[in-house]
């Protein structure tokens, strides 16, 4: 898998939880993020109100702010698909 830009996981992760409340493990698996990286963009997610943490299940969920930001990333990626893209050129 190539190197993707912070603002690219953030989104996967925000993806993961997107519909149903998931566990850490599962949010890491399915954006393929490691353990170090999905605690630095979850805490970070967290401190931006992209996603929420249930303090009682361990469980995290996309906020409404995190589907704006979704929303406003696809759109990006919709007008600049080679961002999305790995660089022919780095």
């Amino acid at each position: 898998m190539r190197n993707r830009a912070d603002i690219e996981v953030i989104a996967s992760i925000l993806r993961c939880a997107k519909y149903n409340w998931e566990y850490q493990t599962a949010i890491m698996n399915k954006a393929s993020v490691s353990h170090s990286q999905v605690i630095r963009y979850l805490s970070l997610a967290i401190k931006s109100g992209l996603i929420e943490y249930s303090k009682i299940t361990g469980l995290y969920k996309t906020t409404q702010i995190g589907f704006n930001f979704l929303e406003k990333h696809d759109k990006l990626v919709r007008l600049f698909p080679e961002i999305a893209e790995p660089s022919k050129y780095i």
